[in-house]
Order: structure tokens, then C-alpha cells, then sequence
């Protein structure tokens, strides 16, 4: 499928991209250390800033879409205003990369993960650290809310997913399937289904009510680096090294491949209306596909 959009975006790898929930702006971060904001329709340059000293590695915005969240190599998250991008607030407390940056859906808990095996839960208001949850054995790349944000899911290198409890920072669960690195990639639409992915290659679908696996299946390609599920909860999109393929996930079938030349898909979003699709990729830049026109 060559009918993309491409955007010239970062100097470096582009590690995430995000819509804004207005729709408004397409966001990114890049390993050039920006935070840069793209018009939607014209995808032109609206605002750009060094947001940190390092790789600006991941971000998510607070639910009214008045702030932003990063998270960098440098070992910090930052909120932000939005869209004019003027700096509020540093957290300060990870020993390594923060490498994801999740906000609950009231907006009262932040959470970060990091290579330095741990995730941190922090009160937005103060800065202040609440929790630090230990159980990982290596670094931690991805995190999810789940349940309206009294349970955080949390995966990294390892084969293993955690729940915890928000609220006292309790490990009390865990989800287990996964033979290698496993990405969370988001609730279905009523928030009762959590997809996540394995590098081996499997996809698995869980009931967030009793936790039991609903179903799995093998997108045919290994290396899955993350997940996008559709705002309707109908499809996700999964990246792999080369790949963006959409899939049903009431049919369980492929929908579309997108094949991506660089080797490299660090992030894939779809806007709220999901009538678009993004995709950071190694090669400094953002694609996008209009949903409808391939599928």
C-alpha cells in the first residue's frame, strides 16, 4: 500500500506518535530529543520543542487533553501544557530510561516505566512519587490502566505481565503466556478486553473483568513492537519490524498489511474518529493511511 502520507519528522528515530484527543494535532517524539506538533489536514510543522536532554521516548496526555506527559532518556517525565507546550512539572526518581508514560483516565495518577526495572506512580499535581512497583527483573517498556484505573498492567523484556493495584501499589496479579518481551496495546472500547503482544508473535486477548484469556492468535510475523486498538474496540493495528498489519478483533483475521521499508516501527496510533492511522518508524518519518481507503 503506497497511498501514505509521509511526514518529514525528526532527525533521529521517531519513537511514538499520539493524537491529540481532540484530534486537532498528530504528536511526536523523536530520539532527537523534540516533541513536535503536526496539524491535522495540512500535517504541516505547528510547534516544536527540545523537551528533554535526551531521547524523548514515549508521552500521553492527561484526559481533557490540557496537558501532555513525557518520558526520556534522560532519565525524567515532564507535563506539559497543551498545545502551547510551556513546561509544569518534572518527576524526578528513575535510575534509568523512563521508556512509557501512561496517565489514568481521571487524570490523578501517572504512572512511568523505566529500564531500571521499576514503574512509579506520581501525584500530578505535586510531583510527588506514591508507589514504586518492584517485581520486573529487567527493563519495563509498557503500561496500561486498566478496570477505570484502579489496576495497572505492566510488561517489559521479560515473559511476564503484572497487575497491580493503583491505589497501595500491591502486586495482585499476573498474566502469563507470553514466551518473550510483551507489549500492552490497549482496552477494547468498553475497557473490558486488554490486547498485548509477545516478540515471539503471538497476540492475546484478555477479559479485564476475571482476567481469563479470551482468545490469541499469530499475526505470522515475530518482533511485535506494539499495538494500537481502534477507538470503536473493533481492530488493532500491530508494528512489527518491517510491518504494520491491521487486524479484526471480532473476526480474528488480517484486515490490510502496510509493509515499511526501514527496519524499525516504534509506534502506531489511530486518531479518536479512527479514520486515521499513524506510524513512527527509524527512518525519521510519520506515515499515515486514511482507514478507509485500505480496508
Amino acid at each position: 500500500m503506497d497511498d501514505f502520507i509521509t511526514i518529514q519528522a525528526h532527525q533521529s528515530h521517531v519513537n511514538a506518535v499520539r493524537f491529540s484527543p481532540d484530534g486537532r494535532f498528530l504528536v511526536s517524539a523523536g530520539m532527537d530529543n523534540a516533541l513536535k506538533l503536526w496539524s491535522r489536514g495540512s500535517w504541516a510543522l505547528a510547534a516544536s520543542i527540545e523537551a528533554h536532554d535526551k531521547s524523548v521516548n514515549d508521552f500521553d496526555f492527561g484526559p481533557d487533553g490540557a496537558t501532555l506527559y513525557t518520558g526520556s532518556t534522560d532519565r525524567t517525565a515532564r507535563s506539559w501544557s497543551f498545545p502551547q507546550l510551556a513546561q509544569r512539572r518534572s518527576f524526578k526518581g528513575h535510575k534509568s530510561a523512563v521508556t512509557a508514560v501512561r496517565v489514568s483516565p481521571h487524570g490523578d495518577v501517572i504512572a512511568t516505566a523505566s529500564n531500571d526495572a521499576a514503574v512509579r506512580l506520581w501525584d500530578p499535581a505535586t510531583g510527588e512519587c506514591r508507589h514504586t512497583l518492584k517485581a520486573h527483573r529487567r527493563n519495563v517498556t509498557s503500561i496500561q490502566f486498566v478496570q477505570d484505573g484502579r489496576t495497572l498492567a505492566t510488561a517489559g523484556l521479560g515473559d511476564e505481565v503484572y497487575l497491580w493495584s493503583v491505589a497501595d501499589g500491591e502486586r495482585i496479579g499476573e498474566l502469563t503466556g507470553h514466551k518473550a518481551a510483551v507489549t500492552l496495546g490497549g482496552l477494547g472500547r468498553e475497557g473490558d478486553r486488554l490486547v498485548t503482544a509477545g516478540y515471539e508473535g503471538q497476540v492475546k486477548i484478555w477479559d479485564t473483568e476475571d482476567w481469563e484469556l479470551q482468545s490469541s492468535f499469530e499475526p505470522g510475523a515475530s518482533g511485535l513492537f506494539n499495538l494500537a486498538v481502534s477507538p470503536h474496540g473493533g481492530m488493532v493495528a500491530i508494528a512489527s519490524e518491517r510491518n504494520v498489519a491491521i487486524w479484526s478483533l471480532e473476526l480474528l483475521d488480517v484486515l490490510v498489511e502496510l509493509p515499511i521499508k526501514p527496519k524499525g516501527v516504534y509506534g502506531v496510533a489511530f486518531s479518536p474518529e479512527g479514520d486515521f492511522l499513524a506510524c513512527a518508524a527509524a527512518d525519521k518519518q510519520i506515515r499515515l493511511w486514511a482507514v478507509d481507503s485500505i480496508i
